[in-house]
């Protein structure tokens, strides 16, 4: 089980991190089709354990119903669409202990994907 502090190292080794705090980061994923993705990754506790969440906004709340929202987030085999302040968000939560140093990137790589995706459909524009 890989602590915090070796996931914000393995990720600043490994990514040009967009903004770098004590409990979260940032990074910025760029596409073959011109769109990036900005994905956030917060450390915190619940449940007496250690968690991380990945996030990534994809559009604002006036360009998406909420029950297209909800109707979406039937499909998605791991995280949901959430909706923070004005903005819907792609979110996924794992505990710490659960992961390995490798399987950072695979919730790291489908949150930037999934959002980027709903920005396509949903947004006037390329968020980031």
């Amino acid at each position: 089980m890989p602590t915090w502090g070796e996931i914000q190292e393995y990720a600043r080794t490994k990514y040009k991190l967009a903004k770098d705090e004590e409990h979260w980061f940032s990074l910025v994923f760029a596409y073959d089709n011109e769109r990036r993705q900005l994905v956030r990754v917060k450390h915190f506790k619940a449940f007496d354990q250690d968690w991380l969440d990945f996030s990534s906004a994809c559009c604002k709340n006036d360009e998406m119903s909420p029950v297209v929202a909800l109707k979406k987030n039937n499909d998605f085999a791991v995280g949901a669409i959430c909706l923070d302040g004005e903005v819907y968000v792609f979110k996924y939560t794992v505990p710490l202990k659960n992961l390995d140093i490798e399987e950072f990137e695979l919730p790291l790589h489908v949150v930037a994907s999934t959002a980027d995706q709903l920005e396509g459909q949903f947004a006037a524009q390329d968020k980031f």
